[in-house]
């Protein structure tokens, strides 16, 4: 089982398919990848050698996305940084809401239920701390 950028592509899977598991690459983007690289499009995990591998590897390294946990700390820090600047968008994403102005008046119930009551400190689940001397 080949990893790639830390993650394992299935040895089952076709190449192309597995590739797309890497966080970043879609279907399209590995199409195009495994072309550069000479491999098959109907290649599997178990057929990739470790040099075809390392050719994948320095390919998605040269490439000039953000890919795997680069991504995500990203957008994280992203998102982050919208929560500490107070903006409207930071206040949604704190509260789980939807934040490109979509309904909640009949939609999007579930994600405001929980994570709203959580960041918020429901009566229910806040802690009672009695001060000692």
């Amino acid at each position: 089982m080949p990893y790639i950028l830390g993650t394992s592509i299935p040895k089952d899977k076709i190449l192309v398919q597995g590739l797309s598991l890497i966080y970043g690459i879609g279907l399209h983007q590995s199409k195009i990848l495994c072309q550069k690289a000479g491999l098959a499009p109907d290649a599997r995990g178990r057929d990739i050698s470790r040099k075809q591998s390392l050719r994948l590897e320095t390919l998605l390294e040269e490439s000039f996305f953000l890919l795997g946990p680069d991504l995500r700390r990203f957008q994280k820090d992203r998102v982050r940084r919208l929560r500490l600047l107070k903006s409207y968008r930071g206040t949604r994403h704190l509260g789980g809401l939807p934040v490109r102005g979509q309904r909640t008046h009949t939609n999007a119930s579930r994600p405001r239920r929980g994570s709203f009551l959580r960041s918020q400190g429901s009566h229910r689940n806040a802690k009672v701390y009695s001060r000692s001397s």
